[in-house]
Parts: C-alpha cells; structure tokens; sequence
C-alpha cells in the first residue's frame, strides 16, 4: 500500500469524516471524534466546530487539525506538523543453523513494509497511535512468522528515527522431539543407531513456537532427511531416506530408511501353539538389480537355523516387485532340493499388516498373516500344510528382529 493511500484515506460516518490517517491507524481516533462531538451541546452560544478542533489538537498530538463542516457532519483534516524519515531494523533471534535461514527468510522485505506503513507518522502521534502501530505491526509480523511476538524499541537521532523490532517465541512451543525409524532392507541394530543420531540432528528445532515449526514442516523432513543420507551407514548400502514429521510440543519424526540396492536382516523367531516347532535364528542378503536392470528383482540368499539342534536351512532366491506392495517369486532349499513359489505382500512400516505365503510343489503350504508392532517385534498367525499329511496346523509365531 503506498503512502499516498495510506494517508489520504477517507472514512464517512454517519456524523464526521475523518481525512489524513491511514486505514490501520483512523478507527480509533474516529471513535473518540465522533464521541467527542455527540458529546458538545448543539446550542447558539457553543461554537461546536471550533470546539471540536481544540479538543482533536489535543487528543491527536503531532498534527494539525482543520475542522469545517460538511454534508451531514463535521470534515476533520489531519496533516503532520513535522515530517521524519524512519528507519526500520530488525533485531533477529539468535538460532542455529539451518534454522537462522529459515527465519531471515521468513523476514526479507518486512523492514520495507513496516518503513512503509510509518514513514509519514510524526514521531509526537506514538504518544496515542503506539497501540494501534503495535497491533498493524503485529498482523504484518503474524503473516510471516505464525507464534512469534515482537517488542518495539524507538532510537532517536537529529535527522532520522529508527524504529527496533525484536522477537521472541511465544508458547506453545516444542519441548521434544522423538524420532522413530525403520527399514525393511536394514537390521535393528543400525536402524536404532540411526534413531539416536537423528534426535540431535533435529535439536535445533527444540524452544521455537509449535505454529512456526508447523509452517517449515517441509523444511524440517528435507533437513532430517539430508542428516540421514550423510551418515556412513546409508550412504555406504546406497539407502534412500524418507521423513514425516507431525509437529507438536512433543514432536514426532518418522523415517524410513530403505536401501535400493541391498537387503540385510537378522531374525529370531519362535512358534507357540505347534508341537515339533522349535526358535529359529534366520539372516538374510539380498541384492536388488534396479539399478542395473531398471526392474525392481531382488535376488537373495537366506539361512536359518534350528536351535534345538542347529540344523541348517537354506534359500536362495528371486523375487521382483509384480503390484503396489507385492512381490512374488521363487526360492530353491536345501537339504532337499525343494522348490518353493512365494508371495509376499509388506507395506515394510511399523504398525502396519504383512502377509507371505510360500508353496512348493512337493513339500506343501507354509504362511503367515503379520502386524509388526514396533522396529523389533513383530507377531504373526502362522499357517503351515505340508504335503501327506492331512492336519492344517496354526499357530502363533513371534518374530524379533535383530
């Protein structure tokens, strides 16, 4: 808004008009004009006009008052008795980085906008327009930085005024953040280190107002995610991350970090409720061709023991993305040479289903329908047929990723 609209503003009542304040700063002394003169005896002996001048002079200190009579009331023109040019500075918070960046963007131009909106206010009218300044102030500065407050500070110079801005975080602010992280392509172990490390990646999140953080919800997950792919063990397995984050006193981070290249798991699994079904100790590695191919196959090898008597089981394989979420393939064991057609269906989240089934044709059925609880625990109805015998057997199979 320029100057000349700001300051040449004319707002009609009912009673008087009001000339030469601009829009944020004439509601109040209009109200306080038009109280004023319903208020002075409409009488041969009182000069109503000259009387309400005397008193505008007052209330609206800085500037000269001019009062004539207009259609259905009193005109009141307003014009500064001194002109001041005004300065602008912003005092920024002290933030780390990146946050610092955020924030000085978030900002760019405000002091032009705010020089504009007080460049012809005489510097004798903050006597009685401070609130008004304040709260203008207060909608230009909320626009850009949501839960911000400011504090104004006036410096004073023989040719210049320079009006200070600081800011401070207003609650609620965030407190905390927890970070949460999985992987269906990495084990537990590195999954967690990963976890602790983002937490102090994103500490300098912690004490800013939660509706600012919720604003830079798009900076943050590109931050978090930047911090993930620096560390030695995404980069090196040529893992891709991915972040939400849910902003809040105590924020939520969740990352999945998944490699396009390589499949490394460690498991441990027991079955209750199946006679002859001993704890399992299983790890997997695999090997994804995207790259090469430009089809998602992922070929991979597996073992799992028995520890009952630590007989070994195992697997090789190949399985390619068909549908969504849903790979199937085939797999080759030993001892026995078995044949095996698998499906597998996993969302690879945590709190979410799973599925995989496998069928070979000269040993049976064998499956199971999972909800992974957490990083570690996963729980499984277990479903296993094999070939000649005529008993489906079911189960409950806990599965604790190592």
């Amino acid at each position: 808004m320029g100057a000349a609209a700001l300051f040449l503003n004319v707002l009609p009542c009912s009673a008087l008009e009001l000339e030469g304040l601009p829009d944020w700063l004439a509601p109040g002394p209009l109200r306080s004009l038009e109280a004023v003169w319903e208020e002075i005896p409409d009488s041969p002996d009182v000069d109503r006009l000259k009387t309400l001048q005397l008193v505008a002079e007052r209330l609206l200190s800085g500037y000269s008052v001019t009062v004539v009579a207009g259609r259905e009331g009193p005109c009141v023109t307003l014009s500064p008795l001194t002109k001041h040019d005004w300065d602008v500075a912003l005092e920024l918070p002290d933030l780390r980085s990146p946050v610092d960046l955020w924030f000085e963007h978030d900002v760019r131009g405000l002091d032009e906008e705010l020089r504009e909106l007080v460049q012809s206010l005489p510097l004798e009218g903050l006597s009685w327009a401070d609130s008004a300044l304040r709260g203008e102030i207060s909608k230009h500065v909320e626009g850009r930085l949501p839960g911000w407050g400011i504090a104004l500070q006036i410096r004073l110079s023989d040719d210049r005024n320079t009006l200070c801005l600081s800011f401070r975080p207003n609650p609620p602010l965030v407190l905390a953040v927890t970070p949460t992280l999985y992987s269906g392509t990495l084990p537990v172990m590195l999954q967690s280190d990963l976890a602790a490390k983002l937490a102090p990646g994103l500490s300098p999140i912690i004490g800013l107002p939660v509706p600012w953080v919720a604003r830079h919800k798009g900076d943050i997950e590109a931050l978090a995610q930047d911090f993930l792919s620096e560390r030695h063990t995404v980069s090196n397995v040529r893992a891709k991350a991915k972040v939400s984050f849910t902003p809040g006193q105590v924020s939520s981070a969740f990352a999945s970090v998944d490699s396009e290249r390589f499949l490394f798991r460690v498991w441990l699994a027991a079955t209750a409720g199946m006679r002859g079904s001993y704890p399992e100790l299983g790890l997997t590695l695999g090997w994804n061709t995207r790259h090469i191919t430009g089809l998602d196959l992922e070929l991979y090898g597996e073992a799992v023991a028995e520890l009952d008597d630590f007989s070994l089981l195992r697997r090789l394989g190949a399985r390619f993305l068909f549908f969504g979420e849903l790979r199937v393939g085939a797999e080759l064991e030993w001892p026995g040479s078995e044949l095996f057609y698998r499906l597998q269906w996993d969302a690879c989240r945590l709190k979410r289903p799973y599925l995989w089934w496998r069928w070979g044709p000269d040993w049976g059925h064998e499956g199971a329908l999972g909800y992974r609880f957490t990083e570690h625990v996963s729980l499984e109805l277990y479903y296993k047929k094999q070939k000649g015998s005529d008993q489906d057997r079911v189960g409950l199979r806990g599965v604790l990723s190592l």
